[in-house]
């Protein structure tokens, strides 16, 4: 039951921490070396010497629409985690 528990815990927090750290990645090359990043198309953009342009232009995309993407499936791994628990709970304290 615990590896379970870890498992839905993971599926629950992980897609949270991905859209933060695009948020992040994104605002770092945005405002820290001035890559122009927008949805519509990807532009160029050059970090120490590499075209970063695609992965930019990704990470803006799942910057901007992670919570409808990764909302879903945070909220029903949540859902199963809790129950998870409270199941976990009830059987220890039966014992």
């Amino acid at each position: 039951m615990r590896l379970v528990r870890r498992i839905l815990a993971t599926f629950t927090l992980g897609p949270i921490v991905l859209w933060l750290m695009c948020i992040a990645f994104v605002l770092l090359l945005g405002f820290g070396f001035g890559c122009e990043i927008h949805e519509g198309f990807a532009n160029p953009c050059v970090v120490l010497g590499q075209d970063v342009g695609e992965t930019a232009y990704t990470a803006g995309v799942l910057a901007a629409w992670g919570p409808l993407i990764f909302g879903p499936v945070s909220l029903g791994a949540g859902l199963l985690w809790g129950i998870a628990n409270a199941l976990s709970r009830y059987l220890a304290s039966r014992r």
